[in-house]
């Protein structure tokens, strides 16, 4: 029968050649139709020959459960299923269809239980890529994972669902070896999507130098840029610098990344570093050779770093005092037993703190918490040297004028700690630091109008019975902090960049603005969708949500907002350089990969990065 309809559809086609040859479509749909209709179908009675189906539902292929054989779709007909049965499984041919049951049964069972083992080797694969991540995180040694990770979530596990469960966990790679080359596939997927992302923006950069505990140079950078609708910052190398750290080396290192990250100097709008010779040198500084690739790209002195060169005490009284107290601190802190002793004196006397607190020239911070822990236990100090005859420093922290001098200097560091700290900050830009500094500018003229006629009340701890002594020390030293000020921010005004924060105000005509520039602020000013949508959304953002239509204003706000106006994250960086490479891990060589799983903003797919390896549970 079967032959004679395809005998008949072919007779049949041959009367519509002509027909097909002016229509291929028509007799491609035909031809489709014929094999659907020549398809046979599985029939649950084939299941006494020993057959099940496997492929396609709509054009099943006979499967032999017994020797596991495939047939063709043509072969779907009881006679030939038959046939193979008595032919080579003569032995079965006796068989009901009890047994061929459970055969399949049994087959079905194995195929799941295959298919759950692949499932379990997946998913130990990506829980060791979320382990090593987190280890990364928390810039922890890789034979954590191994020797404290998985033996405490295999008694948790066991404690929690049995010992199935634990024996599940036990499967999870961590060796020190894996979790190494987990960070490093982790790392390169975060590089690859920071460089897919860094080709459709300009960016800004914040780069630093330092040495860590084996001295080795470390050349630290990070990355601002758009991404999406709004800034992120984001790591981007930590290079080692075998030999010199020069300007022309930093240089190099710094073009050298970029050229592999298919990036160039033109799409730097600023760079914030330090103000060392080798990043600031007017000749051959590393900011210098930079703009010589770019010379429209900005650069910024990190506004940290100035802060702290204000700070510096030139008048010889308070830097007397300054040095006196050191001496103080370091009679207490360099010897362990006057430490224990003094600590076992603050606790009998219920005092707030029990230690003091060691001066560091190069923390910025730590002076004026040095000033603040010896001002709130002087009391306590006093006693301590009456018990170790130690008349000297006890003559110091009795006299009215000393401390005086000490409370102010407590008072005039806690406030210049206040502004350092506001400008530590992730989001940080040149305009909201400026507002800080330009606000301890006039705080400090209004301090020194109010101490030169002796009235102290901004500094509230400050005693009353050396007013007289204390009104010269401390106008001189507010007149010296404000011409600091002024030296070393010689320009604090960005009221020509009050229409990047608010373009609806008034805005002034000499702000610096090309025509087309002022032609398009003046579009954005009128439009009132835009003016409520500016009261809703973050600055960056707005720019950013306007730039297709107003690219020239827009470019302009967005070139200033993405420059650094600090070089916190690179200290930031640094502390984390610090975290990883300890006194036993100082010759580890995947120090970059490391803190870029650690530090980066973008964090890195784990799934697309699991399927990219073959799925092995640990032995």
């Amino acid at each position: 029968m079967d032959k004679f309809l395809i005998r008949k559809e072919a007779s049949g086609s041959r009367e519509s050649d002509s027909e097909q040859s002016l229509n291929p479509t028509n007799s491609n749909v035909k031809k489709a139709k014929i094999r659907h209709y020549l398809n046979r179908q599985y029939n649950e009675s084939y299941l006494k020959f020993g057959f099940f189906w496997s492929g396609d539902a709509a054009q099943p292929n006979p499967l032999c459960v017994v020797c596991g054989d495939k047939m063709s779709n043509e072969s779907m007909v009881p006679s030939k299923l038959k046939r193979h049965l008595t032919s080579k499984h003569s032995s079965l041919q006796d068989k009901d269809l009890v047994y061929f049951q459970r055969l399949l049964d049994q087959q079905s069972k194995q195929r799941n239980v295959f298919e759950k083992t692949m499932t379990a080797s997946e998913r130990a694969q990506l829980a060791s890529f979320e382990v090593a991540e987190i280890i990364a995180l928390k810039s922890k040694s890789h034979t954590l994972a191994e020797s404290v990770i998985l033996p405490a979530c295999k008694k948790i596990v066991k404690s929690m669902f049995g010992e199935k469960a634990e024996k599940e966990i036990s499967k999870i790679p961590l060796s020190n070896d894996t979790i190494h080359r987990r960070i490093l596939d982790l790392s390169e997927n975060i590089e690859k999507k920071v460089q897919k992302k860094l080709q459709d923006s300009t960016f800004a950069l914040t780069v630093d130098e330092s040495t860590d505990i084996s001295n080795t140079s470390h050349l630290l950078a990070f990355v601002r840029f758009i991404d999406g609708s709004e800034i992120i910052n984001q790591f981007l190398c930590c290079k080692g610098m075998s030999t010199t750290t020069r300007g022309q080396d930093i240089f190099d290192v710094i073009t050298d990344y970029l050229r592999e990250m298919n990036l160039t100097w033109k799409s730097c709008v600023g760079i914030c570093t330090d103000g060392a010779p080798c990043m600031t040198g007017c000749i051959k500084g590393f900011v210098s050779l930079a703009e010589k690739e770019n010379p429209d790209l900005i650069r910024t002195h990190c506004f940290l770093h100035r802060e702290v060169l204000i700070s510096k005490i030139s008048q010889e009284d308070l830097k007397l005092v300054l040095h006196q107290l050191v001496e103080i601190v370091n009679y207490i802190k360099s010897r362990p037993l006057k430490s224990r002793l003094f600590e076992q004196l603050c606790k009998g006397m219920d005092s707030q703190h029990v230690r003091l607190l060691m001066h560091t020239e190069v923390r910025w911070l730590s002076k004026g918490k040095v000033l603040t822990r010896v001002h709130e236990l002087h009391k306590e100090l006093i006693v301590f040297f009456d018990q170790e005859k130690q008349g000297k420093f006890g003559e110091h922290l009795r006299c009215e004028l000393w401390m005086s001098k000490l409370e102010y200097l407590t008072e005039i560091f806690s406030q210049l700690n206040n502004t350092n700290s506001s400008m530590q900050g992730r989001n940080e830009n040149i305009l909201t630091s400026t507002d800080k500094l330009v606000a301890l500018k006039k705080k400090i003229i209004i301090w020194k109008n109010r101490a030169s006629s002796g009235n102290f009340d901004m500094f509230p701890s400050m005693r009353t019975t050396c007013i007289k002594e204390m009104i010269p020390i401390v106008v001189s030293h507010l007149t010296a902090l404000d011409e600091n000020i002024d030296h070393y921010f010689p320009s604090l005004s960005t009221e020509k960049y009050d229409w990047i924060r608010n373009p609806f105000m008034n805005i002034p005509s000499n702000i610096g603005l090309q025509l087309c520039e002022e032609e398009e602020l003046a579009t954005i000013s009128s439009d009132r969708d835009l003016r409520i949508k500016h009261s809703t959304v973050p600055i960056d953002s707005f720019w950013i949500s306007v730039q297709e239509e107003y690219p020239t204003l827009s470019k302009k706000a967005l070139s200033l907002l993405l420059q650094f106006s600090t070089s916190y994250l690179c200290e930031l960086g640094f502390s984390t350089l610090n975290n990883i490479k300890t006194k036993k891990r100082e010759r580890l060589r995947s120090t970059e990969e490391e803190m870029r799983v650690c530090l980066s903003h973008i964090r890195p797919n784990i799934e697309e990065v699991a399927k990219k390896h073959q799925a092995q549970v640990s032995h």
